[in-house]
């Protein structure tokens, strides 16, 4: 299954555009690039963390964490995991009037156990939990976190996504957000983990 998923993500990033540099501050590198079919971008941030990839994994598949530093989630629990695959529910806060947005992503972790690198895909799984009043389901993401170490106290980190937030949001204000996201929640990891 996670070879499966592994081809399919592969696949949907292949046919996008060339990344084009969009910020680079603070040791945080983000890229954009348009995705055939959508008016939304794509986005890739690249950060150094110090800290282990073992302590990013664990704070990355803390679900319910996730609120403490990724950027507009008030919301994030754990639906259900089986081994390297788990559902995760999140909202997502989005400005007056629009209604928030809320996801459930799955994700499959998979490790080399030669070089250490860890690799999380996502994909949206929207109709693995109810619909919840007031709130608009998230239908498109695709995403994948890197973790790739350079020491056992330092490590590499890449966040890749291409989300489609659904109506009512013009395209662009979400494409305004696809640069402050990653960039927010690179610099909330670093602080994060070195607490």
């Amino acid at each position: 299954m996670t070879f499966v998923v592994t081809v399919m993500l592969a696949g949907s990033f292949a046919h996008a555009a060339e990344w084009k540099l969009a910020r680079d501050e603070n040791g945080i590198v983000i890229h954009t690039r348009p995705v055939d079919g959508s008016g939304i971008d794509e986005f890739r941030g690249v950060a150094e963390v110090d800290a282990s990839t073992e302590a990013l994994v664990a704070l990355l598949r803390d679900s319910a964490r996730l609120k403490e530093w990724f950027p507009n989630t008030p919301e994030s629990r754990l639906i259900d995991r089986n081994g390297s695959v788990s559902n995760q529910y999140s909202v997502l806060a989005t400005p007056w009037p629009t209604s928030d947005r809320d996801n459930v992503l799955q994700s499959v972790l998979s490790r080399d156990e030669t070089t250490g690198v860890v690799e999380i895909t996502l994909a949206a799984n929207p109709d693995h939990y109810p619909l919840q009043s007031g709130r608009v389901r998230v239908r498109r993401a695709n995403g994948l976190w890197l973790f790739e170490p350079l020491s056992e106290s330092r490590t590499r980190v890449t966040f890749q996504m291409h989300l489609e937030p659904g109506g009512g949001i013009p395209q662009w204000m979400i494409n305004a957000r696809v640069v402050e996201t990653p960039f927010e929640a690179l610099t909330n990891l670093r602080t994060v983990v070195a607490r």
